[in-house]
């Protein structure tokens, strides 16, 4: 299987064209799914290790996968139907660890 990277560069019209371009050509529309998870799950870690308190690690990894998905949401990198899981799965990850 041969991918016409050409034309996708030379469609785009700037540089979030050539991402829309990979996203919809090699990587069937998952990039930006894949993008969020990869980001979220690195996060998690990571602020589990800082605080070592499962709640604000929670918050703040529903608080940064609420703006990414956002982000890549206006990038049309995801679907609407995964943007509107984040924002459920983010705003109950923030509720939650404010619960006590």
């Amino acid at each position: 299987m041969s991918y016409n990277l050409t034309g996708i560069i030379s469609n785009a019209t700037g540089p979030i064209g050539i991402v829309q371009g990979i996203n919809s050509v090699l990587m069937f529309d998952l990039m930006g799914i894949f993008i969020l998870m990869a980001i979220s799950i690195i996060t998690f870690v990571t602020f589990i290790q800082t605080t070592g308190d499962t709640g604000k690690a929670m918050a703040a990894t529903g608080f940064i996968a609420i703006l990414l998905s956002l982000m890549l949401f206006a990038m049309s990198l995801i679907p609407h139907v995964a943007f509107y899981i984040c924002l459920l799965i983010g705003a109950g990850a923030i509720a939650l660890s404010f619960k006590r």
